[in-house]
């Protein structure tokens, strides 16, 4: 039996050993990270029982990497890369170290929880983006559309196992033991970044000129600014997160006041979305060159508009659950491929700049969306925020797609260097 393409090529990306021992620590890691932030909620709660709380706490994690972010690219920019991920790797470990600790001495309060939240909230402005500039390095550019494609995959299988394991061992052991479980697995990855290193890979910086962090900084949003290709792509995914990806976080709503199936038919709506997320990231691992992807993403973001205008038209759940999976799979294979183009098509010098807005825009943007339609729902329903970002995908789509042309052209090349000022 003939093996596609594009899975032959991801047998070639893993047979790659710093990527393999890259896969592996990413895996440990993904479900720590799930493990322990099911667990720091329920801390919080244990802790407060408020819900204010966990709203804080939530903010305390993510506000710091949205306000130093655009500046941690210009630090990645600088340094060796690898290093800096050990040493975020590092202090991330330090991190589920202490929440173990204070936690089964029960000495941990919920101002010490919030302090380490702000201390792993600037981790996080370097770690995240760091590990997205990273990945082109291990693998190249011939390997790099089935790597995310493959990263998609572990971040979405985690997302799904990390809380069920975490619920577990807390509901059997208590919450400190899931912090305990959580360092464990970081550890893994902690042990597979030393090992590449000692593999002979070395990422070093590709700039040579040093000016101030502000003038680089700005260097790179003029380059992001400038580039016809990376600033459409980041103009379509800005768009989606806010008005497609929050319907994952609505979804309780709907389960509860639109189709009154309450936490069963939640978890079958959420269950259906990851799975359709799965599917379009396994799609794309058979996928073994840039040629046609932007043709790909403008094409989901129509598949998602549909999909959420078809979701939000019916009251019958059983026709609105498989609409759920087919919004998955579009946003997924969207994301993947807009990523795949923009990592791509950017200047080496100035990829951690570049990836650190992504960042931000994919990590950051989508809680704007959703608090903007929660606002919104909270007044004229569940329905009509959807059904607004349902047009407005479409929209983009056509805007989108009368720019396909210059667009791949732009994005499925080599790289263009950064203007010189």
């Amino acid at each position: 039996m003939r093996i596609p393409v594009g899975f032959d090529i991801l047998r070639q990306t893993l047979a790659l050993r710093h990527y393999r021992l890259y896969v592996l620590g990413n895996i440990t890691s993904n479900l720590g990270m799930w493990t322990q932030r099911v667990a720091m909620g329920w801390l919080t709660w244990e802790l407060t029982h408020s819900t204010t709380w966990l709203g804080i706490n939530a903010m305390c994690e993510a506000g710091p990497a949205l306000l130093i972010g655009i500046f941690a690219g210009t630090v990645i920019d600088r340094v060796d890369q690898f290093r800096l991920l050990r040493l975020a790797q590092s202090w991330s470990l330090i991190f589920s170290g202490a929440l173990a600790i204070l936690t089964l001495t029960k000495v941990i309060d919920i101002w010490m929880l919030q302090g380490l939240m702000i201390m792993r909230g600037v981790v996080i402005a370097f770690y995240r983006p760091a590990r997205m500039t990273v990945i082109y390095g291990l693998v190249g550019r011939e390997f790099l559309p089935s790597a995310l494609a493959l990263n998609s995959m572990i971040f979405n299988t985690s997302r799904f196992l990390g809380p069920a394991i975490g619920g577990a061992i807390i509901a059997s052991a208590g919450t400190g033991w899931s912090f305990v479980f959580a360092f464990l697995l970081f550890t893994v990855m902690t042990f597979a970044l030393h090992n590449i290193r000692r593999a002979g890979l070395s990422l070093e910086p590709v700039a040579t000129t040093r000016r101030s962090i502000w003038h680089e900084t700005g260097e790179g949003l003029r380059y992001i600014l400038q580039h016809d290709g990376i600033r459409t792509q980041l103009t379509l995914l800005v768009v989606t997160s806010v008005v497609a990806k929050p319907v994952t976080d609505l979804l309780p709503g709907f389960a509860g006041e639109v189709f009154q199936r309450g936490s069963t038919g939640l978890a079958l709506l959420l269950s259906l979305h990851g799975a359709g997320a799965m599917a379009g990231a396994v799609w794309m691992t058979s996928r073994a060159s840039l040629i046609g992807l932007t043709r790909i993403t403008l094409a989901n973001i129509l598949l998602m508009g549909l999909a959420l205008l078809l979701f939000v038209s019916t009251g019958n759940f059983w026709i609105a659950s498989p609409l759920v999976s087919l919004v998955g799979f579009a946003f997924i294979v969207q994301s993947i491929s807009n990523q795949t183009l923009i990592q791509s098509a950017i200047d080496p010098a100035l990829r951690g700049r570049v990836m650190s807005i992504y960042g931000i825009v994919s990590q950051g943007v989508p809680s704007l969306g959703t608090l903007a339609m929660g606002a919104i729902a909270a007044h004229w329903g569940l329905r009509l925020p959807i059904a607004v970002g349902a047009a407005l995908c479409i929209a983009l789509w056509g805007w989108g797609w009368r720019l396909r042309i210059p667009l791949a052209g732009a994005l499925e090349r080599e790289a263009r260097p950064a203007a010189a000022d």
